[in-house]
């Protein structure tokens, strides 16, 4: 078995301790390399003011992804096209809410901070 399968079993039947299940606030969704390469330097921004986050591995379907960051309990999704490189923007959504917001790249650290 792949440590993927693992993790999974694991989580079906509730072997982790619940104080290290804690979600990341935010899913970077995967829309193709060079979305991902923006999302990662946004990471690495929320990351250096503490607020966990991850990118998804693969780009696929948005269906696929926001069923991922329902599973894991995360609760908002940012979205990076080629629309957003260029004006340097990104759209939160709020999973749980069904809202979205733009918001500049350099007012997404503020963002989750009041969150």
């Amino acid at each position: 078995f792949g440590i993927d399968r693992i993790y999974d079993v694991m989580e079906e039947l509730n072997l982790f301790p619940e104080n290290i299940s804690k979600a990341p606030k935010a899913l970077f969704f995967n829309l193709g390399e060079k979305e991902a390469a923006t999302a990662l330097q946004l990471m690495d921004n929320l990351r250096d003011n503490n607020i966990s986050c991850e990118l998804y591995p693969d780009k696929v379907k948005l269906d696929k992804q926001i069923k991922y960051a329902d599973k894991k309990n995360i609760p908002y999704a940012v979205i990076i096209g080629s629309t957003e490189i260029e004006t340097r923007t990104c759209i939160i959504k709020d999973l749980k809410k069904g809202e979205q917001v733009s918001v500049n790249f350099e007012n997404v650290p503020p963002f989750f901070t009041d969150k």
